[in-house]
């Protein structure tokens, strides 16, 4: 839960007991927390795995592996959905770099990196054929990069709120030249194994995000596809 205070409260947005608060142009709201029918997926069960790993790994660093984890904290501000700065502790600056890290299959840092520059990243169209066997994302990105390929299931028209519908469906590769990752038949069998394939009449968003080898990410670049 992110909680803004003012003379009260002057806005929050997150997780309170059994609501969910939000807001958007209709202004604030409020609504009851649904709870997944199926809480224990493949996906859920590899977080929950991976947190626990990473929360042993902090307990068993050296107090100067930790250290270097307390004087990273300035280091990597960033920026909550309020637009205030806001530092990570040093634990959570630990878990969130190497879960990143672990997004792309690398192994886990002991000690806090310096910051390094994230690979470029911007989605301008996707490619596909009707049956959804073929997917491309065309777009800005550095050569040869590995990025984190990002869908949405099947979207009625009317729906412009999709951000609690993202999921990740793979990794891909740039092309030598930059300007698109082709999405391979294990990223396409994963999107269909989560969501079904898309219908006619239907939307999907489709979108990428990188990850520098320090951990730190990029945000999500989205743009929307749809099925006619």
């Amino acid at each position: 839960m992110l909680i803004k205070w003012g003379s009260i409260i002057v806005d929050g947005s997150g997780k309170l007991g059994g609501h969910i608060f939000s807001k958007s142009r209709g202004g604030n709201t409020i609504r009851t927390l649904a709870r997944a029918t199926n809480p224990q997926t493949i996906y859920q069960q590899l977080i929950r795995s991976r947190f626990t790993q990473l929360s042993q790994g902090w307990r068993d660093l050296t107090e100067s592996e930790r250290e270097s984890w307390y004087q990273a904290e300035s280091s990597f501000s960033r920026t909550n959905r309020f637009g205030d700065v806001v530092l990570l502790t040093g634990k959570n600056l630990y878990n969130s770099l190497n879960a990143q890290r672990g997004v792309l299959g690398l192994g886990v840092i002991d000690l806090a990196p310096m910051p390094s520059d994230i690979p470029e990243n911007r989605v301008t169209r996707v490619e596909f054929n009707s049956s959804f066997t073929n997917l491309a994302i065309v777009g800005d990105f550095e050569i040869s990069i590995d990025y984190v390929i990002v869908a949405t299931k099947g979207l009625s028209q009317g729906v412009r709120n999709f951000k609690n519908e993202i999921r990740i469906i793979g990794i891909g590769r740039s092309s030598t030249n930059g300007q698109s990752i082709i999405v391979g038949s294990d990223q396409l069998n994963s999107y269909v194994a989560k969501f079904g394939t898309p219908v006619v009449g239907t939307k999907i968003f489709v979108g990428t995000y990188s990850i520098a080898i320090s951990g730190q990410r990029s945000p999500v670049s989205m743009i929307q596809a749809d099925f006619v």
